[in-house]
């Protein structure tokens, strides 16, 4: 691995340890593989604009440049921007899935409700 890859393999390591989470949470976070964030933090693969781009959207206050190239601002205690277990995550999907068939059954009672209405006169 080159030395620029390194150090940017560095950052990323940063940015990881600072944000408290465990690699299988930094990668659900951030939408790659365990196994990706797993590879980079043990240096056998160098991480690429996906993973930093992924880093920017869902971390709170990364400086974009510091991430890319080591220049810019550096500050140790980075925020998940949005943190869900997978459990959190399924338990939304249910109760979406809930909302979703409630809601196209209100709107068809309200269509047949409509419908009777103007039957009627």
């Amino acid at each position: 691995m080159k030395d620029e890859d390194k150090q940017r393999s560095d950052r990323v390591i940063k940015v990881f340890k600072d944000t408290g989470l465990n690699q299988r949470q930094f990668s659900e976070l951030i939408g790659v593989s365990q196994q990706l964030i797993s590879a980079v933090v043990n240096y056998t693969k160098k991480p690429n604009e996906t993973i930093l781009l992924a880093i920017i959207d869902n971390i709170e206050g990364i400086d974009p440049m510091w991430l890319f190239t080591g220049n810019g601002k550096y500050k140790n205690n980075y925020v998940p921007l949005k943190v869900q277990s997978p459990i959190e995550q399924h338990i939304k999907n249910i109760v979406m899935k809930q909302f979703e068939e409630l809601s196209k059954d209100i709107v068809q009672k309200l269509s047949n409700i409509e419908d009777s209405v103007k039957n009627s006169n």
